[in-house]
């Protein structure tokens, strides 16, 4: 909101009365895509590790850490993913306050959070299963599910223990 250099000169306090902020903008681009059956009632971990494998830069999974998410909709049907980050060899920060603004931009309901170890480790680190918590809490706060943490390699997966008993609907 701007007002004339006119309006401004006639108040006379120090202050305008009116309060300017910052605003951000925010734009939805619907993807086609996502409409493909395969995107569709994503029910299982494995379906989710597949889709994975296919969105993922295949030439990065053993060159550095990436950290995804993926966005659903209450019958799980895959409505965004976002890459949030790129790391080194053996870790990745990870924003949560940057993932949970684009899960509520997408309006999910549910999300799956997903990473790889280039590093070829087999076991979750203590930072997988700390962020997986920090994660977990938070989504709880703002009533949005998280159904899983896995973690990729170009051949297998694993699921990260705190959330390997949630039950896909």
């Amino acid at each position: 909101m701007r007002k004339s250099s006119k309006t401004i000169q006639q108040n006379k306090s120090k202050y305008p009365q009116e309060i300017y902020a910052n605003e951000l903008s925010i734009s939805y681009n619907h993807c086609e895509r996502l409409k493909q059956p395969e995107f569709k009632c994503l029910n299982s971990a494995c379906s989710i590790a597949n889709l994975l494998r296919d969105i993922w830069n295949a030439d990065d999974l053993n060159v550095r850490e990436s950290f995804y998410l993926l966005c659903f909709s209450q019958p799980l049907d895959l409505i965004g993913f976002y890459k949030l980050s790129d790391g080194g060899l053996d870790a990745v920060v990870v924003d949560t306050r940057l993932l949970f603004s684009a899960a509520l931009l997408c309006r999910a309901t549910s999300i799956v959070i997903a990473h790889n170890h280039p590093s070829g480790a087999l076991l979750p680190s203590k930072a997988d299963i700390a962020i997986t918590r920090r994660v977990q809490q938070g989504g709880e706060m703002l009533s949005i599910k998280l159904l899983d943490h896995i973690a990729i390699w170009k051949v297998i997966c694993f699921f990260i223990p705190q959330t390997s008993t949630i039950s896909f609907r």
